[in-house]
């Protein structure tokens, strides 16, 4: 059909008033004296109306079709999912990192980014939840305006609004066609969970699974196995052990537990992304150690602060299911140390090096002694 009045359609682009005489004067003609319309004419008529009616249709359909009402940005969040910006002096366990920002790819012939993204604030010093300004330069060759631009989070359920599209005048930047604009908008940062330190079976219970709290969670999924899979998942919040006893019921079986932090507190699941799980297998023993205490890191090396203030000096203890050995003078000693006759290596953290290759080649055994 669009072939059909593809004419007219030309015409009515260079000059629709005079189209519109041509197809709606010829609809209604006086016959007789009376006004009465003529058979011929009326057949006319109904065409005229169905061609006029197919025209507008068509010209309607072609103008919706090269129209767009808004381009839009994207965001990707980032999560720290390895915990490489964390270490053990920071008290806040989440940590937001910057978030991938890029034209959609649909709207990527249009618009054009020109900078890298510039926060109102250094991204290590976001707080997931809270909001940050954005600022970016776009090269467009079309017109854009605030209603005519959106931005969406692709990945998660934290918000972002576009708070102005202004025209650039400045130099520093000049788009291959068209013009430059000023983009702000806010962004709000979303963070991943911690994974706990630890997880295991209660000594004194062992069908009671237990495992070390993770800042600013307050509910964790515990799920539980067995050799043929999963058995039975359970929410536990304001917690961090659950009775599997009830579930616990094949003698000779060797069961296990994986639990993972997730945001379920107030407006959490905006911004927060559920911890990676942690299985009671990964733990080398029962008995995590030492889990209440500071580390400082002096000039001298690092030191550990038990919660009574106290420091650990001389003697070898378990922090967070990891072994050190304290000097006397109280800091964890690092590299290969004799010990009670035997040779431990011990990373630059301080933790034991066990069942492993050194990093200078040579082999330790499960209790971290050489093997010679």
């Amino acid at each position: 059909m669009a072939d059909m009045f593809a004419p007219l359609v030309a015409q009515l682009k260079a000059n629709p008033n005079n189209v519109r005489k041509r197809l709606c004067g010829g609809i209604f003609h006086r016959g007789d004296q009376k006004g009465q319309l003529k058979g011929d004419t009326m057949k006319k008529s109904r065409y005229a109306v169905t061609a006029a009616a197919a025209i507008w249709m068509v010209i309607g359909l072609g103008m919706t079709a090269q129209a767009k009402s808004a381009y839009r940005l994207e965001i990707e969040n980032q999560y720290d999912s390895q915990g490489v910006s964390r270490d053990d002096n920071d008290k806040n366990k989440v940590h937001p990192l910057e978030p991938d920002v890029y034209v959609s790819e649909e709207d990527s012939d249009a618009i054009e980014m020109l900078s890298d993204v510039s926060w109102s604030k250094s991204p290590e010093n976001w707080t997931a939840g809270n909001d940050v300004t954005g600022t970016v330069y776009l090269g467009s060759s079309t017109g854009l305006t605030k209603s005519s631009l959106e931005i969406k989070v692709v990945n998660g359920r934290n918000d972002a609004q576009i708070t102005s599209v202004k025209k650039y005048t400045g130099s520093d930047y000049e788009a291959d066609s068209g013009y430059v604009y000023t983009v702000k908008f806010t962004y709000q940062a979303a963070a991943q969970l911690d994974s706990t330190t630890w997880a295991g079976w209660d000594s004194d219970n062992p069908s009671v699974a237990t495992w070390n709290s993770v800042k600013f969670a307050n509910t964790y999924r515990v799920v539980l196995y067995d050799d043929q899979g999963s058995v039975v998942s359970q929410i536990v919040e304001g917690a961090t052990s659950y009775d599997f006893s009830p579930f616990m019921t094949k003698s000779g079986t060797a069961y296990y537990f994986e639990v993972a932090a997730i945001a379920r507190n107030g407006n959490q699941q905006d911004y927060l992304e559920d911890g990676e799980p942690v299985s009671s297998l990964s733990s080398q023993s029962n008995d995590p150690g030492i889990t209440d205490g500071t580390w400082g890191d002096y000039q001298q090396g690092r030191r550990f602060t038990y919660h009574d203030g106290t420091v650990a000096a001389g003697k070898w203890e378990r922090i967070m299911s990891k072994w050190y050995y304290f000097s006397p003078e109280g800091y964890a000693v690092t590299g290969w140390n004799e010990l009670d006759g035997k040779w431990y290596y011990m990373y630059q953290d301080g933790s034991m090096a066990a069942g492993t290759t050194t990093p200078d080649g040579y082999q330790v055994g499960g209790d971290g002694a050489w093997v010679q």
